[in-house]
Formats: C-alpha cells, structure tokens, sequence
C-alpha cells in the first residue's frame, strides 16, 4: 500500500502485467530450433557422405595406379609379342642384363594377375574390364589383337567405385625393344 496525499491506495499487480514468456512461444521457439536442427544434420549428413565416397575414389584410383604402373613398366620392356587379344597378352620382356623372360597378363573373375611362369602376382582387385587397344602409330587405327606392325599398346581397366559408379583408367605404352 502506499499513501499519497492521505489517500490510501493499494497496488494490484495482476499476472497479465509480468513479463516472461507464454506457452505458444515457448513451443514456436522449440519448434523453430526442431527445424534448424533437422537442416544442420541434413548437412553434416551429405558432408559425410562426400567423404566417405571420395575415400573409397581414392583407394581405388590408388589400387588402378599401381596396377597401371607395373604393366607399363612390364611394357616398356616387351622384346616380343607371343599372343594378343582384347583381354590378354603373352609376351616376352628383356630385362637388365639381357634376362628374358615371358609373362602373360590376364583378367580372372574381378582380379588382373600377372604370370611369369612360376608365380601368379596379383596386379589389383575388383576389376570389372581389361581390355587391350593395340596401334601402329598414335593417332593410328585401334585393332583388337596383334601384328608385328604394332607398336603401342592401350591399357583401359574398369572398376567400380562408390555405388558401383563405373570408372576407367586408361594408358598408352610404347615398348622400346620392337
């Protein structure tokens, strides 16, 4: 109560007069956060996602690299060509020291091996293509098997990625001893 003047007067403080928040607003506040929530894990989600896919890319661009590597390197050194179709090549390559020796490169099931006659190496896994494009001259005519006019020869390796995307991975080699 206060006094003014001699007058008494009493305060009424009623509950529509306090400030605060009413129970719709606390729901559309909560539900404005739900909402943003949801956006925020939609987005961490696909970031995740891209990682992960990008990853696996990479591991089995890794793997068809160094698959690639090893039959260039085998290439290079090709002295002759026994045997040679769109999926397969028997050949004898001259090695330091003038060692030869004749391998055969072919795709078993999802796997490229390479034979030299006694051992069978695992060149990479999960292949779905090998094929073998063999030309006279770079810009020349592609021919799917062998004549001793050759003088390059394409490696084109199928895999499946992410998803089973198909990817290829393709190189030219031109064997010096021919």
């Amino acid at each position: 109560m206060t006094c003014l003047g001699g007058i008494k007067r009493e305060r009424v403080v009623t509950i529509a007069n306090q400030a605060g928040f009413s129970f719709v607003e606390l729901i559309a506040v909560m539900v404005l956060v739900g909402i943003m929530a949801a956006g925020a894990g939609l987005g961490i989600s696909n970031i995740i996602t891209g990682f992960m896919v990008s990853r696996d890319s990479a591991a089995i661009a890794g793997k068809a690299q160094l698959a690639m590597l090893r039959l260039s390197r085998e290439f290079r050194v090709i002295s002759s060509v026994t045997a040679a179709t769109s999926t397969s090549i028997t050949f004898v390559a001259t090695h330091e020291g003038g060692i030869n020796k004749t391998y055969t490169v072919t795709k078993a099931g999802d796997t490229i091996t390479l034979n030299d006659g006694t051992t069978n190496d695992t060149l990479v896994d999960k292949v779905s293509a090998l094929t073998y494009t063999y030309y006279d001259t770079f810009n020349g005519t592609a021919e799917t098997s062998w004549a001793s006019s050759r003088r390059m020869i394409q490696i084109t390796i199928g895999m499946n990625g992410p998803d089973n995307t198909p990817l290829s991975f393709t190189t030219r080699v031109t064997p010096r001893n021919l």
